[in-house]
């Protein structure tokens, strides 16, 4: 939001706070094995280095701990957000809380790290969350009140510097979720590509496929994931609207890059079987492709399906493509979709 990434030469200080910015442990993740922790590159040791030869001032407070009651330490990282000019809160889960026989009934913030956030936000002053988990989280109250999170999962020994480059924009990101983030626990499992349902969701409509209390979508879909610049689709076009079992379909989608630096985007291929023999899902994923354009450059990315593309497991176990109609969507992620509806025919 407000553009606050990537940091701007104009920011003269940074608060660094939150119980991951200095904990090298963590960057290793729940897999590591026999992995070294102090062979890490903490965020905190990153930005130390990068302050030197930058020349803006980093101030350093823990916070709190990853899961803990204890408030005490707010203060001291509230005191240094104030005089700040942005602060980074590096909040998340302990690796241990991921993996093998790490299940958690409740995938929020552990402990106080929300109060935490809350705390630092009422200063007014710009909070940049960097994220440290191992599973999506239910973070609605941060989605909706910070300026930005970056998603960094566990990212190992070069983890400090990697998260830096990030945040001063000399990578510009182009990751995409590969797994749903709900709004809240009571949606899970909740995932794109679900089964299609007799009650299809209708705002309008008590006797549907709805929560009474919060929207059916998902806080981050399947796909999504933003960069320091911004991409335009056009609409999706294929080379035929009516195709053949043994034919392919072409298809393409025209992106631009309608910001002002270069950047990479993951155009993604989706389609939805409208009637099948046994339930089919609202979509599938079928195909992505990685671009990179500059400023103001425009590329068609072109998809080739064939019916092996197509093909379910039908209601006596045949792997094979159904005779019907199709839609076809392209977009940046599982959710903003252009549509092209096609028949494949016998």
């Amino acid at each position: 939001e407000k553009n606050t990434l990537p940091l701007k030469n104009t920011v003269t200080s940074i608060a660094l706070v939150g119980p991951l910015a200095d904990d090298k442990a963590q960057l290793l993740g729940a897999w590591s094995g026999s992995g070294d922790g102090e062979k890490c590159i903490s965020l905190l040791e990153a930005l130390t280095g990068r302050s030197k030869s930058d020349g803006f001032m980093l101030k350093h407070a823990k916070g709190c701990a990853i899961d803990s009651d204890d408030q005490s330490g707010f203060a001291s990282a509230v005191t240094i957000g104030r005089d700040a000019d942005v602060i980074i809160a590096v909040v998340g889960e302990h690796r241990d809380m991921s993996g093998e026989a790490a299940a958690r009934g409740d995938i929020s913030l552990p402990g106080v790290q929300e109060e935490f956030l809350k705390a630092l936000v009422a200063t007014g002053k710009p909070v940049v969350v960097v994220l440290m988990n191992g599973r999506p989280l239910t973070i609605p109250w941060m989605a909706d009140n910070v300026a930005s999170i970056l998603e960094t999962w566990y990212l190992g020994t070069q983890g400090g510097p990697a998260i830096a480059d990030v945040l001063f924009g000399d990578y510009n990101p182009s990751g995409k979720l590969t797994i749903t983030f709900p709004r809240h626990l009571g949606q899970v499992p909740v995932f794109y590509n679900q089964k299609s349902t007799g009650r299809p969701y209708d705002p309008n409509s008590k006797w549907n496929t709805k929560y009474l209390d919060m929207p059916n979508a998902p806080l981050y879909p399947f796909g999504y994931g933003l960069s320091y610049t911004t991409f335009t689709y056009e609409p999706v076009q294929t080379d035929k609207d009516q195709f053949g079992m043994s034919e392919t379909l072409t298809c393409t989608v025209k992106v631009t890059n309608t910001g002002s630096i270069p950047g990479e985007e993951i155009v993604q291929l989706y389609v939805r079987d409208l009637v099948g023999s046994v339930t089919r899902p609202v979509k599938e994923l079928k195909g992505f492709e990685k671009i990179k354009l500059a400023p103001g450059e425009s590329k068609n990315v072109i998809f080739k399906l064939t019916t092996k593309d197509l093909a379910f497991h039908t209601g006596d176990m045949s792997f094979t493509a159904e005779p019907g109609e199709f839609w076809i969507m392209t977009g940046p992620d599982s959710e903003r979709l252009s549509k092209k509806v096609v028949r494949l025919v016998k």
